[in-house]
This record gives C-alpha cells, structure tokens and sequence, in this order.
C-alpha cells in the first residue's frame, strides 16, 4: 500500500517536472490578469475611521463605574451600531453633509461600516469612500450626529467621541492580494490539467507504463530504429571530423 502511494507521488512529480514551462506559464498569466482586472477594474478605496465609547453609568460626580457598569456597556455596542445605520439618523447625516456630495441614507448605508474594538465597550465607525476627502467628512459627520441620536431612541447610557477621523492617505486596494491569488489560480489549474490529461492518456509510452498496469512480463522490446540511426549518423560525422583534423 505505502509503494502504491511512493510511485502515484513520484509519477505525479514527473509530470509536473516534465510540464514545467507550463506550469509557470500558466501561473505568471493568471497573476497578469489578476493584476490587470485589480487595476483597471477595481476602483481603491479609501477608509477613514472614527472611534466612539458607550457608558452605561448615568450618574454625575465622583462615584466609580462597577464592572456591571462595563458588561451593560458592552452589550449596549451592538444596539448602539444598529441606531447607526437608521434612516433617521442617516438621514440627518446626509442632510449636513455638503450640498454638492449627492449621497442618500442609502448611499450612506452601503459605504459604512461598525464593529466593537477588541469586545469592549469602545467601538469603530468607517466609511469606504473613493474620495479620501468625502470619506473624513461623512465619518466625523456621523460621529456628530450619533451621540444625541442614539440617546434619545435608545434613552439609556451615553456615547461619547474618542477621535474623529483623519484624512485617509492609503487606499485599500487589493492589487498584490488579488495578484497573488491569480498566481496560485493559475498554478492550480495548470496542474489538475496535466494530472487530467495524463490520466486519460492510456498510450504505453515506457517499459514501466506496461509493468506498472499489467501483472504480465516483458519478452522483449522493440528498439526505435528511427533513433538509433540518428545516434549512429551523428558519431559518424563526429569521427569524420576528427580524421579531418
């Protein structure tokens, strides 16, 4: 069972050793494409971020915060991110942001994003926005809005700002990730096709083809007289020249 498995490796190997060229071919095409379709098809976005915190104590003064205090925060998070992303208060978002900017709730909606930093009761608001300008504006926008918002349909605890969101100066663009990913397709699919071709290819070509299907023993073999006439003609005129010389 272990020998059946060595030889399937090793053949697998020799194939691939023999349709080298092809497998590197096929792999530097793949990435090219992936590259080119990254590049010229997919429009770099730009993220920018601002962080909020929820408290859950109400009180005023100088009276601590008990981790009661801190697991209603938590919980609070997930609440708070769904008042983020109503029509009520994306709507007011939107109707503060420049004139010239043209987004709806909707349009809004479909660039943002929220999730709680680390399972705490901080958490991160982002817009993806391919105008790294719009992306600041629409953010800090939100984070102005959300406090008072949030209060009144929730009436519990407070939202406070941590940052507001700097200018985004690198865009998220996938061009090395999706070029990798291209390169490795291509590997892939080069490879299952030299094992598919090879498996349907039921043409003995070796003295080991014949052995390894067939339990039967080998008599003879037919030499390729093709080839030994080549062999021959080539040491012929190797000699002619040394007597030449």
């Amino acid at each position: 069972m272990d020998k059946e498995i060595e030889i399937d490796l090793r053949d697998l190997l020799v194939m691939f050793c023999r349709s080298i060229k092809v497998i590197v071919l096929s792999a530097l095409l793949g990435g090219t494409l992936a590259f080119m379709i990254s590049y010229f098809g997919v429009t770099p976005m730009y993220t920018a971020s601002a962080s909020m915190y929820v408290s859950n104590n109400d009180k005023r003064g100088n009276e601590s915060i008990t981790a009661g205090d801190l697991s209603a925060s938590q919980s609070l998070v997930d609440t708070y991110i769904v008042v983020l992303k109503s029509d009520s208060l994306l709507t007011k978002v939107a109707a503060q942001l420049p004139s010239d900017y043209g987004y709806t709730p909707e349009d809004i909606r479909k660039e943002f994003s929220a999730s709680s930093i680390n399972g705490t009761e901080a958490f991160m608001i982002n817009i993806a926005d391919p105008d790294p300008l719009k992306a600041q504006t629409i953010v800090n926008t939100i984070a102005d809005v959300a406090p008072s918002e949030i209060i009144r349909v929730v009436k519990a605890g407070e939202v406070e700002v941590i940052d507001f969101a700097s200018l985004p100066e690198v865009p998220d663009w996938p061009l090395m990730r999706n070029t990798a990913i291209g390169i490795l397709l291509g590997l892939l699919l080069s490879m299952l096709g030299i094992v598919f071709k090879n498996l349907l290819d039921v043409t003995i070509h070796t003295e080991e083809d014949l052995t390894s299907h067939y339990d039967l023993p080998v008599l003879g073999e037919i030499p390729n007289v093709a080839a030994m006439s080549t062999q021959v003609e080539v040491r012929r005129a190797s000699t002619d020249e040394k007597v030449e010389v």
